[in-house]
């Protein structure tokens, strides 16, 4: 059985419907859903933002259900030119920045690499269902990255594709419990997008705060054009990512499938 893992609703909405999710017990700062994928059982996870969340909730995870392999997936912020909203991004390897992101040098982890064959059936899943994607990797940090002079910054500095908040840290707990993993994310915001200045919107639970959210915007009325693209490209980066994870745990099962093993 596959865990897929993301942080938000949001990023996980169209794979919900898709798989008719049901909830599982859980602990309460911890949503876990059972569904169906391909005719395969999968468990959603979302883990809340965070080091701190995904660790604990990956955790949890494989004490509970050892699930046989973990894909976390989830929004990014291009680092690069030519990576487009809602592409696909299906890393080989992670890296993490402890410390928020200053004037100094970029102190980066040691990489921890993805699963090599499970980056292959990612490729082969998206390339089955035509979805637009390229290999790269991915670096998680502790802050949201909202300035394109920023992400330039990042891009310039590292030869790293995209930007985000949790892959590392769910890796990294998977990779000590020897748990193959995978990670694969579809871009939220391209590298000259400034994301709106609506902060906290996002409880640490990975749940929009809907009436904070309007207060803000009530009082940055500039910030609604933004937030509107915004919601525009999560729609579809979540689409995109619903379609690549129910052919990737149809090709996952295919491949572990008795007859296959033989």
């Amino acid at each position: 059985m596959i865990a897929i893992v993301a942080a938000l609703d949001a990023e996980l909405s169209a794979l919900e419907r898709r798989a008719r999710v049901r909830p599982c017990p859980s602990p309460p700062y911890l949503a876990i859903g059972e569904g169906t994928l391909a005719g395969r059982r999968v468990l959603l996870v979302r883990t809340g933002m965070g080091r701190a969340r995904a660790q604990e909730a990956t955790a949890v995870l494989i004490q509970r259900h050892n699930p046989e392999a973990i894909l976390s997936i989830g929004f990014a912020g291009s680092l690069v030119g030519g990576l487009r909203a809602a592409q696909l991004v299906i890393a080989r390897q992670v890296y993490a920045l402890e410390e928020p992101i200053d004037e100094g040098p970029l102190a980066v982890s040691n990489g921890l690499a993805c699963d090599p064959a499970l980056v292959e059936l990612a490729v082969a899943a998206a390339r089955q269902r035509g979805l637009a994607f390229c290999e790269g990797a991915s670096l998680t940090v502790p802050q949201v990255v909202s300035q394109p002079e920023l992400k330039e910054r990042i891009g310039h500095s590292l030869p790293i594709e995209m930007v985000e908040m949790e892959s590392y840290w769910v890796g990294r707990v998977a990779a000590d419990q020897g748990v193959p993993f995978l990670i694969a994310r579809a871009v939220l915001d391209e590298v000259g997008d400034r994301l709106p200045d609506l902060p906290n919107i996002v409880d640490e639970t990975g749940t929009v705060a809907r009436s904070r959210a309007l207060r803000q915007l009530l009082s940055r009325p500039q910030e609604a054009p933004g937030l509107i693209r915004l919601t525009a490209s999560a729609r579809r980066a979540s689409q995109r990512l619903a379609v690549f994870a129910e052919a990737f745990v149809d090709i996952f099962a295919a491949s572990h499938s008795p007859e296959k093993q033989q």
